[in-house]
């Protein structure tokens, strides 16, 4: 299983160690909500769930707990029990940025664009939130992918500004400048992006670039290393319906 940039932002809420649980009730469900995130963090997608569901045993509204059953909830393709989940973390941690960051992110899913970047915003804001990227990227992606340019060009373009080397910010302006014909600057995007690992998406839109720049054996490059690498996601797919490359 492979979790997002979005959703992997919200285990930095776990600041409990794993090992015997506190006697009180409180101080146990945050423990095991930490656990969980870190077990979630590596795949261990069972513990953690038990785990997590131990927290909300202890504490019905122990919000990383919330967070981490919506995350699991993602990941199996349940997107109404993630909206609860989320939302119920949101109520319950108002303030917290990884929260709302997560809640952003299901409610985009879930069509309510307004809301979602309304609430991005709002955890790009939370205090001693130390990766507003995150929630600003979020918030670009959202706002693109709903035909929303101008908003998503401003998010990206703070995301950046915060931290320059964020993949995700750096791949949505390449897809911004895309569409406005800068091929040369989009493809430096990518290439940038790429050294933080590379992604079906990227790979995708590197492809696209490379086609659109007359550089067919880059383009052809970069198509057959989405093939080869992430042959079953919904890029590869695109990429043969566009017919970027021969």
């Amino acid at each position: 299983m492979r979790w997002p940039w979005a959703a992997l932002a919200a285990v930095s809420l776990a600041g409990c160690a794993a090992g015997p649980a506190p006697p009180d009730p409180q101080r146990a469900a945050d423990s095991h909500a930490g656990v969980g995130l870190q077990l979630l963090a590596r795949d261990r997608v069972g513990a953690a769930r038990e785990r997590l569901e131990r927290a909300l045993e202890l504490d019905a509204d122990q919000p990383q707990a919330l967070t981490g059953l919506g995350l699991v909830a993602e990941a199996r393709g349940d997107r109404q029990a993630a909206l609860r989940y989320h939302r119920r973390a949101a109520e319950a941690a108002p303030d917290s940025g990884p929260v709302l960051n997560n809640w952003g992110r299901i409610l985009c899913r879930d069509g309510r664009v307004d809301e979602a970047l309304e609430v991005l915003d709002a955890a790009a804001e939370a205090e001693d939130y130390e990766a507003p990227e995150v929630p600003l990227s979020n918030a670009a992606r959202c706002a693109l992918d709903n035909g929303r340019r101008q908003s998503a060009r401003a998010a990206a373009e703070a995301a950046l500004a915060v931290a320059p080397a964020f993949p995700p910010a750096r791949t949505v302006r390449a897809e911004l400048r895309y569409r406005d014909g800068a091929y040369e600057a989009a493809a430096e995007d990518l290439r940038q992006a790429r050294q933080g690992g590379e992604t079906a998406r990227n790979l995708y839109w590197s492809a696209r670039v490379a086609a659109a720049r007359g550089a067919a054996g880059e383009a052809e490059g970069y198509a057959e290393a989405l093939r080869a690498r992430f042959p079953e996601s919904e890029f590869a797919e695109r990429l043969q319906a566009d017919e970027v490359v021969p």
